[in-house]
């Protein structure tokens, strides 16, 4: 389910060198909010973690990782990854035996047992180190009839919310597993589920319906979350929501000078960095690379042509196709071209 093992980056297992490392650290960690350790891969698997953990904690920037919780265990180092992240999400796409049958070579049982040893670290944690917590769910055939147990048990664990995103098929092997071949069936579970976090009162993000319209959250239950947003908010929570005003001021600026908004967070606020120091706008399939750190100033990257134009695409509604079609639009932006409309 992931391009980066499909195109063979995980499996060659290759390490960022140091003078990499080094030029991330001066050039980007000093106005970084967020360091994301994630997409290609397992982050705790590669041998150089904690210097990434080092780079975050000098630099004061939050860690954000995806881990599939297989070799979590009580260590300094996760318990300074905890202290040191705004976000920590588990990836586990089913229960029991499915969830053994999609995650080969996992035990579902080892999961369970270190994602309950997250929560409880974490309430080891002053209030205001605790990160979010959360459980991704891949949506596809085999698992669909768990999404209702799945909002259960990501509640009863512990975690912040559960995070489901439908399968993307890359290849014709994958397709048989996509849900877009029982769209009633699967629009069916998709309103169960909705209805049963609204009920227990647990943040949940669900993929779009079939047709592409959004299951938000009851107006009752909406009110329920936002009172629990409120009681846990720490300071470090609040400084972050007063940063979020103020890029979305910024943003407001800035799209009232360019006749226009960029919907995409990726393109607005961050870039991928490959292992070999390519910098593409995002780690979305068919994404173009804008430069490489090792041979060009990230300045001039952010700046440069490539990314201008993609920006430029939405301002003018010609995104490009790796945007007008990405599982990550979260704005809802459609294209005016009847090519590049989505069905």
């Amino acid at each position: 389910m992931c391009g980066s093992h499909l195109s063979g980056v995980t499996k060659n297992r290759d390490v960022m060198s140091e003078e990499l490392i080094a030029t991330i650290e001066s050039e980007l960690l000093p106005t970084a909010e967020d360091v994301s350790l994630t997409v290609a891969g397992e982050p705790f698997l590669t041998p150089k973690i904690a210097r990434f953990v080092d780079m975050a904690e000098k630099s004061q920037s939050a860690l954000q990782l995806n881990t599939n919780a297989t070799l979590i265990k009580d260590s300094e180092l996760v318990r300074r990854i905890l202290a040191q992240a705004s976000v920590l999400k588990i990836s586990m796409d089913g229960l029991g035996e499915v969830y053994e049958s999609i995650r080969v070579g996992a035990e579902f049982a080892t999961v369970e047992a270190n994602v309950a040893l997250l929560v409880r670290l974490r309430s080891e944690l002053p209030r205001d180190k605790r990160p979010r917590l959360a459980i991704c769910m891949v949506l596809m055939q085999r698992n669909l009839h768990q999404l209702v147990d799945m909002v259960d048990f990501a509640h009863r664990i512990g975690v912040d919310r559960l995070e489901v995103a439908h399968l993307t098929a890359f290849n014709d092997d994958m397709d048989g597993e996509s849900c877009r071949h029982t769209p009633e069936k699967t629009d069916d579970v998709l309103r169960a589920a909705r209805t049963h976090a609204d009920q227990l009162g647990f943040r949940t993000h669900l993929p779009p319906l079939m047709n592409g319209k959004h299951l938000d959250p009851a107006l009752s239950a909406k009110i329920r979350l936002a009172a629990k947003e409120v009681r846990e908010l720490s300071p470090s929570r609040l400084e972050r929501l007063r940063d979020t005003f103020r890029k979305k001021r910024r943003a407001a600026r800035w799209a009232k000078k360019a006749g226009g908004t960029v919907p995409c967070q990726f393109l607005n606020e961050g870039v991928f960095v490959t292992l070999e120091g390519d910098v593409a706008p995002c780690p979305m399939p068919g994404r173009p690379i804008a430069g490489n750190l090792l041979k060009t100033r990230f300045s001039e990257i952010w700046n440069g042509e490539v990314l201008s134009e993609m920006r430029r695409g939405f301002l003018t509604n010609t995104p490009m196709e790796c945007c007008a079609h990405c599982s990550q639009n979260l704005a809802r932006f459609v294209p005016s071209d009847d090519k590049t409309i989505r069905p």
